[in-house]
């Protein structure tokens, strides 16, 4: 084929339609990733409030080590303490504390126990939650 020196025409918006298909597979790809980020963000934010929260109890635990503060759960302990000692009144107010403060910062559906075994007492802490309809476990292990 011999050169005749004319122009070939279109060949600019080819590849202009090229560069921007290829900027906009790059900008969805940032798009998925930002919110990927977001979204294993928020699942961390979870489990560090279950963690805080979780230590305040065991601080609250340990300065009150004559308390049994085993909590079958899932649910809040109910009823009064009207009638124990102040040691148990403790134990009672720093569970209904816990429990709240787990309801209030994680979401819904949250389970909770407390289980103690042996001499020391070795306490399991279990708190349970639903993350995008995926159970989330978290168990902390104190012994007193």
């Amino acid at each position: 084929m011999e050169y005749t020196g004319e122009r070939q025409k279109g060949a600019s918006l080819v590849e202009v339609m090229v560069a921007f298909l290829i900027l906009s597979v790059g900008l969805l790809g940032l798009a998925m990733l930002q919110a990927k980020s977001l979204r294993l963000n928020t699942d961390a934010y979870m489990r560090s409030q279950a963690t805080l929260i979780a230590q305040e109890l065991i601080e609250n635990m340990r300065a009150n080590p004559t308390a049994n503060y085993t909590h079958a759960g899932p649910s809040k302990p109910i009823g009064g303490c009207g009638g124990c000692s102040s040691i148990q009144q403790a134990r009672y107010d720093d569970l209904i504390r816990w429990y709240d403060a787990l309801n209030a910062q994680l979401p819904a559906g949250v389970t909770a126990s407390i289980s103690s075994s042996g001499s020391p007492r070795i306490y399991t802490i279990n708190v349970t939650w639903m993350e995008r309809d995926i159970p989330v476990h978290q168990n902390w292990v104190l012994t007193l």
